[in-house]
């Protein structure tokens, strides 16, 4: 009887490991698209790699390449400098966007092995190995299995939608600055000659280089320095936040998880020899989701700083420049809500994510206290009692201590970009 026993329970045991390994093949295709397009950025964030990594050379040579075409975009903005503020708006919000784009590329090539943790952990659902409630004598695994498998899926079907729409619109920024620039060159020098004005992917000047025109070697140059810092301006974001994505709304998912395991706790199906086995399983699994969420704190916490300090300059400007293109130029009107679509939703997806945290955090002290405790052995009890006094703070993703990445946060940028942008709109009415 023994054998047949620990044979069951591990027969148990290994469901959840096949199925995780089922879920890992199907996560690792939904993510195929951001694997490439790390790769194509200079950070693998497929395997664990060295700081030595060859791949980190292409890392350095986008990040070199841009800061060139940085240094051409403020030299429009100088060069503009006694010009309208239309002028060199776009140039502005696009410089913005592009360093935000380079800190994140050089703070990927320092960290890579911990993003690689992170997100592998997610991917794999290794928190979830060694659980401990599928070696136990209860009668209601395959019911756990199929809320468990359930969650997963649906959080994976969250992660798939978001990370299609953000790739989608980062794309079609980029290709929109990328190509438009073509099609307005041909257009002034072969139909409107006398008003042309040299394109480039993005608002830039090269002072030596400016009067060839579109001479060869010199304007491929040129839109070459400009083209990569567009590219990695939509690739990194989709990297770099494409991970947030994965690991926060997982973390959400762990956290759904124990709370629908909590729902269990006291239930006929589980013996009463065994409940307190089942719940210290479940306290097991709220520290690991806590070291989890605490690692993706750590990683983000900094960098969502910058990223919410520059959303706020560069949606002001680029819904200033909508408007202008609204009345004078339907060309840079697209332009800049293609612009707005990508680094809008770049911002929300901090904002939308953390709340998921906020939300299923806050759950927890009722999901522990809410199981039927009071008809429990002293031990079950004094594991509630601790559980509650644990959960009973809010979790939440810093931006460096300033604020919290939260609905809350989300519509105060909305409102203050807003704010700036009718005080730019009223200047410029003046003016």
């Amino acid at each position: 009887m023994i054998s047949r026993e620990t044979t069951s329970v591990h027969g148990q045991s290994e469901m959840l490991i096949e199925v995780l390994k089922t879920e890992q093949e199907l996560n690792n295709k939904t993510l195929k698209n951001l694997y490439k397009i790390s790769f194509m950025t200079g950070v693998n964030i497929k395997y664990k790699t060295d700081f030595k990594d060859p791949i980190k050379l292409v890392n350095l040579f986008l990040i070199t390449i841009s800061l060139m075409g940085l240094c051409a975009q403020y030299c429009l903005v100088w060069h503009n400098r006694h010009e309208s503020f239309v002028e060199s708006a776009d140039a502005i919000c696009t410089a913005n966007q592009a360093w935000i784009s380079i800190f994140k590329l050089i703070y990927l090539v320092f960290v890579q092995h911990k993003f690689y943790d992170l997100l592998h952990a997610a991917t794999d659902g290794n928190l979830l190995y060694d659980l401990g409630v599928f070696d136990l004598a209860i009668n209601c695994k395959e019911q756990l299995l199929k809320e468990v498998k359930g969650i997963l899926r649906d959080s994976w079907l969250d992660i798939r939608r978001q990370l299609n729409f953000f790739t989608f619109s980062c794309m079609m920024a980029c290709g929109f600055y990328m190509f438009s620039c073509l099609f307005v060159n041909y257009y002034y020098m072969h139909i409107n000659p006398q008003n042309f004005t040299l394109q480039l992917p993005m608002p830039a000047l090269f002072p030596m280089w400016h009067d060839y025109g579109m001479t060869w070697p010199y304007y491929p140059i040129q839109y070459i320095i400009v083209g990569i810092e567009n590219y990695i301006c939509g690739m990194c974001a989709v990297c770099f936040d494409g991970i947030f994505i994965v690991v926060v709304v997982h973390c959400s998912a762990l956290f759904q998880i124990l709370h629908q395991l909590l729902q269990h706790a006291t239930d006929k199906d589980i013996p009463r020899s065994q409940r307190v086995k089942y719940l210290l399983c479940c306290v097991q699994l709220h520290e690991r989701i806590y070291n989890y969420y605490a690692k993706i704190n750590s990683m983000y916490k900094n960098a969502s700083l910058a990223q919410c300090l520059l959303s706020m300059l560069v949606l002001c400007v680029v819904m200033f420049m909508a408007n202008v293109g609204l009345e004078e130029d339907i060309t840079l009107f697209f332009k800049m809500l293609c612009f707005l679509m990508a680094a809008g939703f770049q911002i929300v997806i901090y904002c939308y994510n953390g709340q998921k945290i906020i939300t299923q955090s806050g759950r927890s002290p009722s999901c522990w206290y809410n199981c039927c405790w009071y008809n429990e052995s002293p031990q079950f009890q004094y594991i509630i009692n601790m559980m509650v006094l644990r959960a009973n703070r809010t979790l939440y993703l810093q931006v460096s201590g300033f604020t919290t990445m939260s609905h809350m946060t989300l519509l105060s940028i909305v409102q203050t970009s807003g704010s700036y942008f009718l005080l730019l709109r009223n200047l410029s009415g003046m003016d």
